[in-house]
């Protein structure tokens, strides 16, 4: 198993971009695996169908309205498509059904907000999301994200979205700066949670489901960048004085040392300087570089970092030493992207009878009779069988569950039971019963018979 990091950086203008690389490389080993010419964008301007195959690399130049399509295993670019606008970052929205590439959300310097699907190339929706230009797109389980120089936070349902409703589902206003990144938890639909970073140097918490602000951290030095472990133990936020900076969510109680969440409530918890290094990660400080991006590996052993000098390095997070330094950019760091995949199924070569283009992403709003029509463009291969669900082993699944959380105590309070052997050491008991039965019975008549002798 290996994990593959996509990434590119904002462009050096000054000689055309002609040394404006993207990098598609192993983080577990040298491997590279391809590379992009004049592949540059904004910070969060480049989104990604996957790795490997048909999969495309959609970058937004900076600077200019095009979007530039990348196949996997060519250097220069498929396609060129012009837009309406200049865009400022992208993101990919997954179909709830199959997990495939669906939706293409845009931010524009603009403030709009444009929502393509991707196998037709239809506008299906501009929304004024915001007053200033998006900085950050983040896209999850029916919602879309997004934040502005304008300090706004504002989320769309996707069904809202893609009405004539022009509301949004909530509005966060409690940023006072511009927001630079965005990341959210992967757990449940009623209990998401995002976080939030701005230049105001703070970390914001909010939950979905009720809006509130959950907590607050309070950094040193303005935030550039956030990426959350897997599992959502701890973030990590990468600063302006080139350090990245660990969070812990969970804490051990001092009185009952019961693992507790950190915050909630809308507590403000200020950030100590952490003079001993524990929680500090220092390998881009030299020169102070901010740290642009950060991702972190599937197993929350390693994260991924990239500073505005276009250095990326791999980190052990245990030792907060320099695993790994990748191929250096020109410009600042504006994606990074790991994807993780089983050895062997990625080549270098581009397929032969790959879809080489997506459809021409169209500039007018969609009209009721393309919706009539709706001409899909995808290419089928294998037809997958979806696992249905095993209702039984799902109930029994989710009473185990609950029996576990109910021992809070030291003594485990699950019964299982096996009925065949039950059953069997029952069939034993009464075949031993019905033999000492008999035994008695036989032995209190020659007791009696003795008894009657004796007279």
């Amino acid at each position: 198993m290996d994990e593959l990091l996509f990434y590119n950086s904002v462009g050096d203008p000054s000689k055309k971009h002609s040394t404006s690389f993207g990098f598609l490389s192993s983080i577990h080993s040298s491997q590279q695996i391809g590379q992009y010419r004049q592949c540059y964008s904004n910070i969060n301007g480049t989104a990604l169908t996957g790795v490997g195959g048909e999969h495309k690399v959609i970058v937004a130049c900076k600077g200019k309205a095009l979007i530039q399509v990348y196949l996997h295993g060519k250097e220069s670019p498929e396609q060129t498509i012009p837009l309406p606008e200049e865009i400022s970052c992208l993101e990919i929205f997954p179909h709830p059904d199959s997990q495939r590439s669906w939706l293409l959300v845009a931010g524009a310097v603009s403030g709009r907000l444009y929502v393509w699907e991707l196998d037709s190339g239809l506008l299906l929706t501009v929304k004024e999301s915001h007053y200033q230009s998006v900085g950050v797109i983040k896209c999850t389980k029916g919602y879309i994200v997004s934040g502005g120089a304008d300090s706004r936070i504002v989320v769309w349902k996707v069904l809202d979205i893609l009405s004539d409703s022009h509301k949004p589902y909530a509005i966060f206003t409690d940023h006072t700066l511009p927001i630079t990144d965005i990341a959210i938890s992967s757990g449940l639909i009623n209990d998401i949670k995002l976080w939030s970073v701005s230049t105001d140097q703070t970390v914001r918490c909010y939950d979905l489901t009720s809006l509130a602000l959950v907590t607050t951290f309070v950094a040193q030095h303005p935030i550039q960048s956030i990426a959350a472990d897997p599992a959502f133990r701890c973030v990590y936020i990468g600063l302006t004085n080139g350090t990245i900076r660990m969070i812990h969510l969970f804490q051990a109680s001092p009185q009952t040392q019961i693992w507790e969440q950190v915050g909630g409530f809308g507590k403000i918890i200020t950030l100590k300087d952490d003079t001993d290094l524990r929680e500090t990660f220092t390998n881009h400080q030299i020169g102070e570089n901010p740290v642009t991006k950060i991702a972190v590996s599937f197993d929350g052993t390693q994260i991924v970092s990239g500073d505005s000098n276009g250095k990326v390095l791999v980190l052990d997070v245990a030792t907060k030493q320099t695993v790994r330094t990748l191929k250096q950019l020109a410009g600042p760091v504006s994606t990074l992207k790991l994807f993780r995949l089983e050895a062997n199924t990625v080549s270098n070569s581009a397929l032969k009878t790959a879809v080489r283009t997506i459809p021409v992403l169209k500039r007018n709003l969609v009209e009721d009779s393309d919706l009539q029509k709706h001409e899909v463009h995808r290419k089928f291969t294998d037809f997958e069988s979806l696992q249905q669900l095993d209702l039984e082993s799902f109930l029994d699944t989710v009473k185990s569950e609950q029996r576990w959380f109910h021992n809070f105590t030291g003594v485990d309070s699950t019964v299982k039971q096996n009925k065949e052997n039950v059953r069997s050491e029952l069939e034993e008991l009464k075949e031993s019963y019905a033999s000492m039965k008999s035994k008695y019975d036989a032995l209190y008549d020659e007791h009696s018979k003795l008894l009657m002798n004796s007279k």
